[in-house]
């Protein structure tokens, strides 16, 4: 009983540090893909920077169609970003889910390894049950043949006293 308590307490050690193992291999992968798309948005600050420069630079000139264009240029870079964005959280989302359905896996194959363990842990101790029984038996057969040589060794000798006797009689 203590037995499966330890190893219920080992189990699921070791399932919270397959969680964790899980989990830290899934946040460096998020971090790993979000870099570009920092970067990009980075960018885009920057061009969105530039832009409100230049408009408070030309406000009193006619570059209309230059200010145009650079509203056209990064709202072409935000929508661009929002759809990598959205493709990037699509890609994120299956490696969750391929991560989970690998711990899974694994805690399957703890599951699986308990139960072996067990059944072995069984068969040992039957094997030492019935290793027992033949000891026990070998003994009681050791002590029935003493007895039983016990039992000659007397016959033997009360035969030979009565021989003795009659020897003596005569």
């Amino acid at each position: 009983m203590e037995r499966d308590t330890e190893q219920m307490i080992k189990d699921a050690n070791e399932k919270a540090r397959i969680e964790r193992i899980a989990e830290s291999k899934v946040e460096e992968e998020i971090g790993d893909e979000l870099m570009p798309l920092k970067n990009q948005l980075a960018s885009m600050q920057s061009a969105l920077t530039q832009m409100q420069s230049s408009q408070q630079g030309n406000m009193g000139s006619s570059s209309s169609n230059q200010t145009m264009q650079s509203s056209n240029e990064l709202l072409q870079q935000m929508q661009q970003f929002s759809t990598e964005a959205q493709q990037q959280q699509q890609k994120t989302f299956q490696q969750l889910q391929q991560s989970v359905q690998q711990a899974s896996q694994m805690l399957g194959n703890v599951g699986q390894s308990l139960q072996s363990f067990n059944m072995l842990n069984q068969i040992t101790q039957q094997i030492n049950q019935t290793q027992q029984q033949l000891q026990q038996q070998q003994q009681q057969g050791q002590n029935q043949n003493q007895g039983m040589s016990g039992q000659n060794q007397n016959q033997s000798m009360s035969g030979q006293t009565d021989y003795n006797n009659t020897q003596s009689y005569q």
